[in-house]
């Protein structure tokens, strides 16, 4: 989800220091240096079930996942998550189904590609007992994608559409419609190498070409050596376009520092196998003493919406690294 046209109110959360012993990254568990930011999000959620968005009281359910997705990577209990991991993952009546589609994974009746990958890699991470709407809702998705490989223009997909829609394919043993999926995104690289953000179709942007390297990186595991070339044609495109755009060890976005789209270049280039250790650690020097990212409006304090998309690249990870194959994604077969 883009988010850095908004500049939102700034957020107050209760720092509960909790114990954390482990963390999540492609299935190794190891110390976890950031409790209190783990702590920060999880006092963030409403009820323990999900983010408020822009709208107080009201869910954001794209920064939901996400900020649950973070909460498991920084090595969060089952128990706790299960508030969340009901609300967002498994009750129906908050997703929607196929059958009965009035829930967040649709609107007006038609389902929400991107939303719905994200959600079925998230649901895939945390092994939620969501089985069979996932699987209904996966090919649901798959029905929009023409004979081409590609979603169906009149879908209205976007380029985060497309990269979660693929993370979701790959974390869901759905590895030939991801692989095809991704090569057709490969064809929708902008001239400078770049990936736009899903609103200013003609520019390229941090967090566009972030989170499409994550979902190129992920299909790359599952190619065959033909696929590879091109997936890595594009990867190699990708990275020049974002050592280009960088600013010493930085992204920046309407004149300020861009926390979110640091973040999502920092996992993309992890996921290809490029060192990231300066961009981690200038994520780093962002952490306000009540554990959240700030961002050049939160006064200061933690952001939720930056932390809910900045702790795994704060871990120097990507979420493609959280899939099962992710010796493979992360460095590939070239």
């Amino acid at each position: 989800m883009k988010h850095t046209l908004f500049k939102p109110p700034l957020v107050t959360a209760i720092a509960v220091l909790l114990a954390v012993t482990t963390t999540f990254t492609g299935g190794t568990a190891q110390a976890s240096p950031l409790s209190n930011t783990e702590a920060f999000l999880r006092a963030s959620f409403t009820n323990g079930q999900f983010v408020a968005g822009f709208t107080p009281g009201k869910p954001d359910f794209g920064f939901s996942l996400e900020a649950l997705l973070q909460r498991k990577v920084l090595g969060e209990t089952a128990d706790t998550l299960e508030p969340a991991v009901k609300y967002l993952l498994t009750s129906t009546a908050q997703t929607g189904t196929v059958s009965n589609p009035n829930g967040y994974l649709f609107n007006s009746g038609k389902l929400r590609l991107g939303l719905a990958g994200k959600w079925a890699f998230v649901s895939s991470i945390l092994k939620a007992g969501n089985g069979n709407t996932r699987r209904q809702i996966i090919s649901a998705a798959l029905s929009k994608v023409d004979g081409s490989g590609d979603v169906a223009p009149d879908a209205g997909a976007n380029t985060y559409d497309r990269a979660w829609l693929i993370l979701g394919l790959a974390a869901n043993d759905r590895a030939r419609q991801a692989v095809t999926l991704a090569t057709n995104l490969a064809s929708h690289q902008l001239a400078d190498g770049g990936f736009n953000d899903g609103f200013t179709l003609g520019s390229s942007s941090s967090d566009g070409t972030g989170i499409t390297l994550q979902a190129l990186a992920a299909a790359r595991g599952l190619a065959t050596q033909s696929q590879r070339r091109t997936l890595n044609a594009s990867i190699d495109k990708a990275v020049a376009y974002l050592n280009k755009a960088k600013e010493g060890d930085h992204f920046s976005n309407y004149g300020d520092y861009d926390l979110n789209g640091t973040a999502y270049a920092a996992m993309g280039l992890k996921s290809v196998g490029a060192q990231v250790g300066s961009i981690q650690n200038w994520i780093k020097s962002k952490l306000a003493s009540d554990g959240g990212l700030q961002t050049p409006w939160s006064g200061g304090t933690g952001d939720i919406y930056a932390t809910a998309q900045g702790a795994t690249a704060l871990l120097g990870q990507s979420y493609a690294g959280l899939l099962p194959k992710a010796g493979q994604s992360q460095g590939g077969t070239r």
